[in-house]
């Protein structure tokens, strides 16, 4: 490892154990989030007065954990689909798919894939968000499932996971995935080559009619909120048919104590490891903790970085994936960086063990307190963020604090409560090595 990272390690332990944390700074404030109920679907927002735009993000109940085996990439596929669904634009000489359509009014609009829902997300001026809306509603209500489109839609995401492939981080997060989560839980968000090769218009109907349901969708608006948006938003899933979403029971087995090894190869030219640790839900006890815990581990061998590092380009970060079902917090080790990596999981292991063993000192817990709420901060800059987060926390138990909840969390944390996080959630995990494949001369 770096010395510069060593010594930030020693520095970081010393900050462990010393006097009881003090209450950390207030972080910044996000706008209050408003919930109403427009025709009968759930519409949070937070409304900005200096936003120039509007951004929409529309939650339907057809994420990972409804999928089977057999339907392996189905989410992804039928969201492909609505996105390349013919609508009439006003002014236009023909019907466009439903993303060329809204990318020629002057918006964008895109989706991705998580564990209990697909969102899709559209961004424009508030006065033509309306028209975008009524496009988004009946691409949602008669998506196009003929042969053209699914094939187009199938060869798309068949890139995609060719793309995912050469990610050792994102390999690594679904290796530990895989080795504890069943059902469609444990499936790769885009499906496999292999399952998308075999999901024809016939099984994506099926899906589709099974999750594509009035009462499973739900809205979150950010940025200028009119009276005009909220009302094109409440009028999203008039066409789709009537009926609600049951919950899902969580299929996930226990992670095992002393941690559990697996190994994969990938064309790379260094090992990366990811560690996968349990992690508390949004809204219960310990989620402010381990924001915090997240921001520690984040920072602590980055501290010599004189810029912000992408997450593939640290050579030690942490994630906290707290819109996961169950929810879970990944630290990855970059081998590409120049860090041995067997030497920088055992100092991983080690802060692990320091915070389950003694707490922060008080300046300390402060630092990391400003720091964790930054992040979050930081990382709900843009409308597209922020409209998900209010949207996904919304449905937590945070309920309508939604992103603000998060905060409060975080500045009511004690030295205690991160201790008691650690010892809780840091103690089992599962390591993935993503090693690079052998030469065909070995």
């Amino acid at each position: 490892m770096k010395l510069a990272a060593i010594a930030a390690l020693g520095a970081l332990l010393g900050m462990i154990g010393s006097a009881p944390g003090a209450a950390g700074a207030t972080p910044d404030r996000f706008p209050v989030t408003a919930a109403t109920s427009v025709a009968g679907l759930r519409v949070l927002s937070q409304a900005d007065g200096d936003a120039p735009l509007t951004g929409v993000a529309i939650f339907v109940s057809a994420g990972l954990e409804r999928q089977t085996q057999a339907t392996n990439g189905a989410a992804a596929m039928t969201a492909e689909c609505v996105l390349r669904t013919p609508v009439a634009l006003a002014g236009a000489p023909a019907p466009l798919p439903l993303r060329d359509a809204i990318a020629a009014a002057g918006g964008s609009l895109t989706y991705a894939v998580d564990d209990s829902t697909v969102h899709y997300y559209v961004e424009s001026r508030p006065e033509r968000m309306p028209e975008l809306l009524g496009l988004v509603g009946k691409a949602l209500a008669a998506p196009d499932f003929s042969a053209v489109v699914v094939a187009d839609a199938r060869k798309h995401l068949q890139q995609r996971v060719a793309d995912a492939e050469k990610n050792p981080l994102r390999v690594g997060v679904q290796m530990v995935k895989e080795s504890f989560l069943e059902a469609g839980l444990a499936y790769p968000d885009y499906g496999t080559a292999a399952s998308l090769a075999v999901l024809g218009p016939s099984a994506l109907r099926d899906f589709y009619a099974h999750t594509y349901v009035r009462g499973g969708v739900s809205v979150s608006i950010v940025g200028r909120v009119t009276p005009d948006v909220t009302a094109a938003a409440g009028s999203l899933a008039q066409g789709l048919p009537a009926g609600t979403m049951s919950a899902l029971t969580t299929k996930a087995r226990a992670i095992p104590a002393g941690g559990t090894r697996i190994i994969a190869q990938r064309d790379m030219g260094r090992p990366f490891i990811v560690v996968g640790f349990g992690a508390p839900a949004p809204g219960e006890r310990d989620f402010g903790s381990m924001l915090i815990v997240e921001s520690l581990l984040s920072e602590a061998f980055e501290r010599s970085s004189a810029t912000t590092l992408a997450l593939g380009e640290r050579s030690v970060g942490a994630l906290y994936l707290f819109d996961s079902t169950p929810a879970s917090l990944i630290v990855y080790v970059n081998g590409g960086t120049g860090v041995d990596p067997s030497v920088a999981l055992r100092e991983v292991m080690l802060v692990a063990k320091s915070l389950a063993a003694k707490p922060l000192g008080a300046d300390a817990l402060k630092k990391f307190k400003e720091s964790a709420a930054g992040s979050f901060v930081t990382n709900a800059t843009s409308l597209s963020d922020r409209a998900y987060l209010v949207g996904a926390l919304g449905s937590t138990g945070l309920g309508d604090q939604s992103v603000n909840g998060a905060l409060d969390a975080i500045d009511r944390a004690t030295s205690a409560d991160v201790q008691r996080a650690a010892k809780t959630y840091l103690q089992k995990y599962i390591v993935a090595l993503v090693v690079p494949r052998q030469s065909q001369s070995n």
